[in-house]
């Protein structure tokens, strides 16, 4: 009875609020045509690392947490001629409204959709 109650209630509540597959896509518009290093983690996931010549993307899909707003993903970014590892969150469900989550980055950090945020470095 217990399982039937708990079987009702999660559709319930996923046909109100159906979870969406989240599209990250990063693109290297690095100044100067240089080559961009990618590493991307979750808490759970280790995406490894991606090397992005200038122009080039690199993209992955994931579902969003449906029982708590806590899917992160962060991203380290390393390019020639800049000793710094740079990282930034690059979804973040509790900041991030996109579906599609279409960023650039740039020497000064990541954009999306025209907005730019600088790097969180260490």
């Amino acid at each position: 009875m217990l399982l039937l109650l708990v079987v009702h209630m999660t559709t319930l509540v996923e046909s109100s609020n159906p979870p969406k597959k989240i599209t990250v896509r990063i693109t290297n518009t690095l100044e100067d045509n240089l080559d961009l290093t990618v590493h991307c983690k979750s808490k759970d996931d280790d995406l490894g690392e991606h090397l992005l010549h200038p122009g080039e993307t690199y993209e992955f899909r994931f579902g969003r947490n449906f029982f708590q707003s806590s899917t992160l993903f962060f991203c380290g970014f390393r390019w020639p001629g800049d000793p710094k590892l740079h990282y930034f969150d690059i979804y973040s469900q509790k900041r991030d409204e996109c579906s599609k989550c279409f960023w650039t980055v740039k020497k000064v950090g990541p954009c999306l959709y025209g907005q730019c945020f600088l790097w969180h470095d260490s």
